[in-house]
């Protein structure tokens, strides 16, 4: 008896059977999936170096109502920093980059608003977000620009913190970042994350632009608020390093095993140990409980030490974490906005750890209360008419933009966004972003546009051309 019981285990675990708690996950992904109304979702668990689940829930959109698989191409956004550390380590283990040594050192043209920060920031600094600016994120959904442009204009963004006094996510830095490891390796940071990751690491399916994605047999289609939505197309910002990796549960697990494995992967180092430990060293402090390394959160799970990340883009979500004692890694990523990838992501990691499964059901979702502003001054006009407030405007870091009269109001024009100004009082506007207001000179002539374009520093000036 004891040999058949022993024989069928050992059939079953050829044949990859699944793990006991699985159907108790499945219950509960398909309970928050359709509460949530998210179209699909995908999941894998490794562990020991196995294949523990690599599964699809769910469809990949809502007109095909095709199927999601192990294979499916889902948008990963964040999840994407860690690849950027990775090529990073790459290239200063080819002896190329350094850590600790001062950008400026390879990019002598390179400025921070900051002049302190200017001379003294790192590709470590970059990579654990300590360089004093908020995430100025308008630019990357706004403004059409080349990579080395985007650097460039990195210098006319206000910081909010002084350099290296706290930890403040910043997208751009990882922008920036995976440009230096680009033009010190002759490359570019795409073909670095293909050659030296994908290729490699055995990540077949996975790209690094949404155009190869739809170009696939299998890619879910991204959804906000139950409706599909257009892809973000990372390139056309000049952004990249920060978010734009597409990828598989079935590669995603392959690539939390050569973690696991300290860098290896087929056989072959692809980052040295001494690199994985450098890129899982914590450096900022995130809050009480966690750290952040380049391109990883270091903390706990449960009382159990984790490596973490998650993503978010247009119609995207996803969630990684590593259970390094464990030797177990987990992944999950959905076509749409809710908060489902990282919570089922760590309902299979409590699974993994043998401890009482959390409910990631949400019922009662909504909204808070309607954010107050300030009231109007009642029976006040713009100083001028509208018509003469229009033209261009110009700002260092945006370029310029347009600013036209229509349909009563007033519209600024940005290369993929179009922000509509509804008279508040005097000369101020309101925005979807806050309160614009416009300035003149001594003769009475429009001169300046202040547009709160981030919330964190003072409103960018635009100077009318």
């Amino acid at each position: 008896m004891r040999f058949a019981i022993v024989w069928v285990w050992l059939v079953g675990a050829l044949l990859g059977a699944a793990p006991a708690w699985q159907a108790e996950l499945d219950a509960a992904i398909a309970k928050a999936m359709e509460q949530q109304k998210v179209p699909g979702l995908a999941l894998g668990v490794i562990q020991n170096g196995q294949v523990i689940m690599a599964k699809g829930y769910g469809v990949r959109d809502l007109v095909s109502r095709r199927a999601v698989t192990e294979k499916t191409l889902f948008g990963m956004g964040s999840v994407t920093k860690s690849f950027t550390a990775a090529v990073v380590a790459a290239v200063i283990a080819d002896g190329k980059l350094e850590w600790d040594k001062p950008v400026r050192e390879y990019l002598p043209w390179f400025r921070m608003y900051d002049p302190v920060a200017t001379e003294l920031i790192t590709v470590r600094d970059m990579l654990t977000h300590r360089s004093g600016l908020p995430r100025h994120d308008f630019i990357r959904f706004s403004t059409y620009l080349s990579r080395e442009e985007l650097v460039r204009r990195v210098r006319y963004l206000e910081p909010n913190k002084t350099f290296r006094d706290v930890y403040q996510y910043n997208n751009l830095m990882f922008v920036t970042a995976g440009y230096l490891a680009g033009v010190m390796a002759g490359s570019t940071w795409e073909d670095l994350v293909r050659d030296r990751v994908f290729v490699p690491v055995g990540m077949s399916r996975s790209n690094t632009s949404t155009r190869e994605s739809v170009k696939a047999d299998d890619f879910a289609k991204p959804h906000e608020q139950g409706k599909e939505t257009e892809f973000y197309y990372y390139q056309q910002f000049g952004v990249g390093p920060n978010g734009a990796v597409n990828s598989t549960v079935e590669d995603m697990l392959k690539y939390l095993q050569m973690w696991l494995d300290k860098g290896k992967a087929n056989g072959k180092q692809v980052l040295p140990g001494e690199q994985v430990a450098e890129v899982f060293r914590p450096v900022s402090v995130v809050n009480s409980t966690a750290m952040y390394a380049p391109g990883w959160q270091v903390g706990t799970h449960r009382g159990h030490r984790s490596i973490s990340h998650g993503g978010a883009i247009t119609g995207f979500r996803a969630h990684m974490i590593l259970l390094p004692e464990e030797k177990a890694g987990v992944v999950a990523m959905i076509n749409d906005e809710s908060g489902l990838a990282g919570d089922a992501a760590m309902l299979a990691a409590d699974y993994v750890l043998g401890v009482k499964a959390r409910d990631i059901t949400r019922i009662g979702l909504g909204g808070g209360g309607r954010r107050m502003g300030p009231e109007p001054v009642a029976g006040t006009r713009p100083s001028k008419g509208l018509g003469e407030y229009a033209g261009v405007y110009r700002h260092p870091a945006y370029g310029n933009v347009r600013v036209e009269e229509r349909d009563g109001g007033l519209e600024v024009k940005f290369d993929a966004v179009t922000l509509r100004l509804k008279h508040f009082h005097y000369d101020m506007f309101s925005t979807s972003m806050g309160m614009a207001r416009f300035v003149l000179d001594e003769r009475g002539r429009v001169r300046e546009m202040h547009l709160p374009l981030e919330a964190a520093v003072k409103a960018l000036v635009f100077m009318r051309e």
